[in-house]
């Protein structure tokens, strides 16, 4: 684990105004108590720094700090036209508060002056900060009510910043730009405290669709799912919302979550497919389609609008992965069958083996014929020698149903995976060979190389499909799977490291919480899955990976207990710490 000092710095640079926010952490586990943070702003007027370290709970009528933590402070500087003002809030080990006012270089009394200007400054030091959201948001929610809460959401800070990094080595000191969000702040406070009305949600998800994080509106959305019964009008503004998230990975996400919940039908499926027609990454619409299919019956007029959505793929392979699944629950229907074959037509005129197959799949029923070894062998023999890729995948399709875990056999199949050209491809025979074969583990660690490799050639949605499959439910034998990956030394770490080459933090987010629902986990892969959560570079997904983690992990276990706090430490947020770390010994 890390053990350095970080000193974070963020800032957003306009022609007359300037902002910076930081956060300076001692890095040891359960070290928030520790962390200073300040607030910078300057514009053509003035500035206005506020420094502050601990926990805050503010007054009720906002103008007064009720308590600060032990060893807390609050320190308040504003300038304007030369005119300076501070002023000092210090809670020593006992937590009592004392108040210190100062104009220029002069001490003053606190009263009245000083408690005059703090009275008009302390609205907005909370809003800019928000120092004290957790006890105040419950405040203002159970006061009035969703409308108070979003008016009070329009008054705090947003700030965007630029994704560069610049990290300078001082010492033990580490440098790195960020941004802070206050109203990402407020918006989770209020779901993760609050029980909300139905008829609350809707004005609640307009207001995370002005978020600006995609990491936070996709966790947001995936709480909602979650934890409310969603009627008709409810899913539609939620996936309305869905639909507008910049980031594929976090649509996708959050569409798994849906139909995971709900049933895709003829009352929402225009809205679920506007989200998949948002997407820009087809194997990540693929990721949300083929599972959708094969765990959800779907109505003739919902099928017919995911062919559909289907032939307007720009790749070629993932369209007729979709195809391929959606062959085998094809329906008689006029309109779905028409929409089927327009969507095969759609497939560019090199893949017209592929085509004659797909339509081979609804015309007739055929069931595979067990071959001998060396017949398959010559199979693969010939495969190797082809040129163009849709022979090879093809073949291989048609032997799935006959494979078996004998070394050169596999080896032998494996090798004609490797020979093919185009990683999407690659990918989408091996996720049909995981619905029809199962593995035994010399084939499983050659897979989770390959899966490694196809992450580390930036197709991070494929190897994320791929290492979902292994450890999901869709299927009887991947119980298999998963018990080798989380008993196994040698299958968990070429899983981990197949999972450390993906950058996508939803992905990783995801791919925890599908352990964490297995529950029984051994030690080895609680680490590994903290590990994981370390790597995720969004706060709000680190937090949601790490409460997961925590229902599940041995409470008497030091070593994985030093590792949960050394992970939740790294988070720059106080109020994402603070849940975490609660009833953390």
């Amino acid at each position: 684990m890390k053990h350095l000092i970080y000193l974070v710095l963020a800032t957003l640079i306009a022609p007359t105004f300037n902002i910076k926010a930081a956060t300076r952490i001692l890095n040891e586990p359960q070290s928030w108590e520790k962390r200073e943070h300040y607030y910078k702003s300057k514009d053509s007027f003035g500035t206005f720094d506020i420094v502050y370290k601990g926990k805050f709970v503010i007054a009720e009528n906002d103008k007064d700090i009720k308590s600060i933590s032990p060893d807390g402070y609050l320190k308040i500087t504003k300038s304007s036209f030369g005119n300076k003002r501070s002023l000092e809030i210090l809670s020593n080990s006992n937590g009592d508060i004392t108040k210190n006012y100062y104009e220029g270089k002069n001490k003053l009394d606190f009263e009245p002056d000083g408690k005059e200007w703090f009275e008009e400054v302390l609205s907005e030091v909370v809003r800019k900060t928000g120092i004290g959201a957790e006890e105040r948001i419950s405040r203002i929610y159970k006061n009035g009510g969703i409308d108070e809460f979003l008016n009070e959401l329009e008054s705090v800070s947003e700030y965007s910043f630029s994704s560069s990094t610049m990290v300078i080595f001082i010492y033990y000191e580490k440098y790195q730009i960020h941004g802070a969000n206050v109203k990402n702040l407020y918006l989770k406070t209020l779901l993760d405290n609050n029980e909300l009305k139905k008829e609350e949600l809707v004005p609640l998800l307009r207001a995370i669709s002005d978020v600006r994080s995609n990491s936070t509106r996709g966790v947001l959305l995936r709480h909602i799912i979650n934890n409310y019964a969603l009627d008709e009008y409810l899913m539609e503004k939620l996936l309305e919302v869905t639909s507008e998230v910049g980031y594929n990975t976090e649509r996708g996400n959050t569409l798994r979550a849906f139909q995971k919940k709900y049933k895709i039908t003829s009352d929402n499926y225009k809205e679920y497919f506007d989200v998949i027609r948002s997407m820009s990454i087809n194997s990540e619409k693929g990721n949300v389609l083929k599972p959708l299919l094969e765990t959800q019956e779907l109505e003739p007029k919902v099928l017919e609008e995911l062919l559909e959505s289907v032939e307007e793929f720009s790749s070629n392979s993932e369209k007729a992965a979709v195809l391929r699944k959606a062959a085998t629950h094809m329906q008689h229907d006029d309109d779905v069958l028409d929409a089927y074959k327009s969507a095969v037509y759609s497939l560019s005129s090199s893949y017209y083996l592929l085509k004659d197959e797909l339509l081979l799949m609804i015309a007739t029923e055929t069931k595979s014929t067990a071959k001998s070894k060396n017949g398959i062998m010559s199979i693969f023999e010939h495969a190797l020698q082809e040129d163009a890729n849709t022979p090879k995948t093809t073949a291989l399709r048609k032997i799935h149903s006959s494979l078996t875990n004998e070394k050169d056999l596999i080896e032998k199949y494996f090798d004609v995976i490797n020979s093919i050209e185009r990683e999407m491809l690659r990918y989408n025979v091996l996720l049909d060979m995981l619905d029809v074969h199962q593995l035994d583990k010399h084939g499983l660690l050659i897979l989770l190389d390959i899966t490694e490799e196809l992450a580390d050639d930036d197709y991070e949605h494929a190897a994320t499909a791929i290492l979902r499959k292994l450890v999901g439910f869709t299927a009887k034998d991947q119980e298999k799977y998963f018990s080798l990956i989380n008993n196994d030394d040698d299958v968990r770490n070429a899983f981990f490291e197949a999972l450390e080459e993906i950058d996508h933090n939803s992905g990783k987010e995801e791919l925890i919480r599908m352990f964490c629902e297995r529950k029984k986990l051994s030690d080895k892969t609680i680490i590994e899955l903290l590990k994981t959560a370390e790597d995720i570079e969004v706060d709000i997904e680190t937090s949601t990976s790490l409460l997961r983690i925590k229902e599940i992990m041995p409470k008497q276990n030091s070593e994985i207990k030093y590792i949960y706090k050394s992970v939740a430490s790294d988070m720059e947020s106080d109020y994402e710490y603070e849940r975490v770390m609660l009833n953390v010994e």
